[in-house]
């Protein structure tokens, strides 16, 4: 089943193909579109897009092999056959035996699980409406927050009583976590979390802050983890845990993911416009 596509997944397509017709010489644009991704458009299926550059780019390279060469990397291609080609980790397909016919399907361990990544994360901007103290929790406050669902406003339980006052909670524009199991905090379900800049040694706390023109609702990516966020976090596999110890801010006061190849990505939206802290440098963000 092929995943619906945005109007700006279209375009991307439409520029993914056209880069796709020129291999070999297009190689280096290609790695480029698919960056990070698992799939070329951000989408959580292969669309066409991917099956139609894993057929052009794999045939011109086996057709031009020698029966010696088929025998020595016969495996590697089976076993790199959408998933290493274009699909990252999507179902694999067996290559045919040259003389036989006969089809040997790929193997897969199930016990190999998919590397976690920030395009797992949900992060939006959201808007909220109202926020009052948590009535049996010192330390909490509860807001009613626009992130864009359809089916409405979430609420919101955030230890945020002794930073930030509760005028500056209401009417305002801020960062989101969205798709974080909702767990009840005294009594309230809590649906999301607020993502704030904190520097724990001066015990100052403060709001993310959207690009200017941000919407409730709207997507923000960490550079070259544009995909499909996971619907809700499986708590279990430690998702955000694993993650959030590498989100701080910089110099500029943008908020950052520090990836396990020492390469710096900014938070931003889809236009390249990016989330900053207020006033904290090298803050952690939670």
């Amino acid at each position: 089943m092929l995943p619906e596509l945005s109007e700006d997944q279209v375009k991307e397509q439409a520029k993914v193909l056209q880069l796709s017709e020129k291999f070999p010489e297009s190689s280096k644009e290609l790695i480029a579109e698919l960056g990070t991704k698992k799939f070329f458009l951000g989408t959580e299926l292969p669309s066409i897009a991917d099956l139609i550059v894993y057929g052009r780019v794999r045939s011109p390279i086996v057709e031009s092999w020698k029966p010696e060469d088929y025998k020595v990397n016969r495996k590697q291609d089976e076993s790199a056959q959408i998933s290493l080609a274009s699909l990252g980790g999507g179902s694999k397909k067996s290559a045919k035996k040259e003389k036989s016919g006969e089809a040997k399907p790929a193997k897969q361990s199930s016990k190999t699980a998919a590397p976690i990544t920030p395009t797992m994360v949900d992060l939006r901007v959201g808007f909220i409406q109202k926020a009052i103290p948590h009535p049996d929790a010192d330390s909490l406050y509860v807001s009613t927050i626009d992130m864009g669902d359809e089916s409405g406003p979430r609420t919101v339980c955030s230890g945020l009583v002794k930073y930030i006052p509760l005028e500056e909670m209401q009417q305002r524009l801020i960062v989101v976590v969205a798709n974080l199991k909702p767990v009840n905090m005294r009594g309230i379900k809590s649906e999301a979390m607020v993502l704030c800049a904190s520097d724990e040694d001066h015990g100052k706390v403060e709001f993310t802050v959207p690009p200017e023109g941000s919407k409730a609702g709207d997507r923000l990516y960490f550079e070259g983890f544009e995909g499909t966020p996971e619907v809700v976090m499986n708590p279990k596999k430690k998702i955000f845990e694993t993650l959030q110890p590498n989100f701080t801010t910089l110099e500029d006061l943008s908020v950052v993911f520090k990836a396990e190849d020492g390469s710096v990505r900014k938070l931003a939206n889809r236009e390249g416009k990016i989330v900053k802290a207020g006033t904290l440098v090298n803050a952690n963000v939670r």
